[in-house]
């Protein structure tokens, strides 16, 4: 584990401040808080994470692989600041390209594997996988893959789908069943290829029923078209206001609802974001 953990230090001292202020950088004039530079950074310490559990059960991974993850997961949503669709994967390709063209002293191994990463990590429909080995577990398409998948769970990811779907262009009352369609198919291919590491998929199912729960909650409200103000709904309203109508960042937005918010359930449910969120505020980038 020391070795393996060598190997992440030195990845993360080389790339982890410049892809980071690079992120920051493209994000500036794109107001898309569930898709930022944070983002980017969490999927990146789910990818961290995912290596060290495959490392536990004797999968081991190469610098180069560390290396070609962590690049990868700092432009693998790059393309969501030229369109917020679905088929971001090939702009994010470009303006990965772009920036190893433009700066020479960065090298990755394998660019060309990085750039098919980036431009295919967003297939969600549901995939048949006939056979995982360590071998396909531990390929930087499934990990990036995966890693996304994960900051799509929990509290973070209700406000991540809520945020994109509206900006998609996404009738409120559709959200909630495209959600856990799209969630059900991310939570399958994950567990097809990382059930074999039970104690985290254990930890990861949790997550994924605070999400699903969430929505399908939602969705009742929206079907019976009621207004309870202590509820799923209310917490959607306030995220949509906040987020789309008035361009508030996340870390605003928490704290703007709990200050004047007295109700239950949003107050709840913005403290749990907030906690999830602090993770990566505790890695002192700026």
């Amino acid at each position: 584990m020391e070795l393996l953990l060598e190997k992440i230090n030195s990845s993360e001292q080389k790339w982890l401040k410049p892809l980071y202020k690079h992120s920051k950088s493209l994000f500036q004039n794109t107001h898309l808080p569930s898709h930022d530079a944070e983002h980017h950074l969490r999927v990146w310490l789910h990818c961290r994470g995912l290596f060290i559990e495959l490392h536990k059960a004797g999968i081991k991974t190469t610098h180069d692989s560390i290396d070609k993850a962590i690049v990868a997961c700092f432009f693998h949503d790059a393309g969501l600041t030229l369109n917020v669709g679905e088929q971001h994967g090939f702009l994010g390709r470009k303006i990965c390209e772009d920036f190893f063209k433009n700066n020479h002293n960065f090298q990755v191994p394998d660019l060309s594997e990085v750039l098919d990463v980036i431009e295919k990590h967003d297939d969600k429909s549901k995939k048949e996988i006939s056979a995982v080995t360590p071998y396909t577990m531990k390929t930087i398409l499934r990990l990036v893959s995966a890693a996304d998948d994960l900051d799509a769970l929990g509290y973070i990811g209700v406000f991540r789908y809520i945020e994109i779907y509206l900006k998609r262009g996404i009738p409120d009352s559709e959200i909630p069943k495209k959600v856990t369609t799209n969630l059900k198919n991310r939570f399958s291919n994950f567990l097809s290829t990382y059930s074999g590491l039970p104690k985290f998929s254990e930890r990861q199912k949790i997550r994924y029923k605070e999400t699903f729960d969430f929505f399908t909650e939602l969705d009742g409200y929206f079907s019976q078209k009621t207004e309870i103000p202590d509820s799923q709904l209310t917490v959607f309203k306030i995220l949509k206001e906040s987020l789309v109508e008035k361009r508030l960042g996340i870390d605003e937005t928490i704290e703007e609802t709990l200050r004047i918010n007295t109700k239950g359930y949003p107050l709840w449910y913005f403290s749990k974001l907030r906690n999830e969120l602090e993770v990566t505020s505790a890695l002192l980038l700026d």
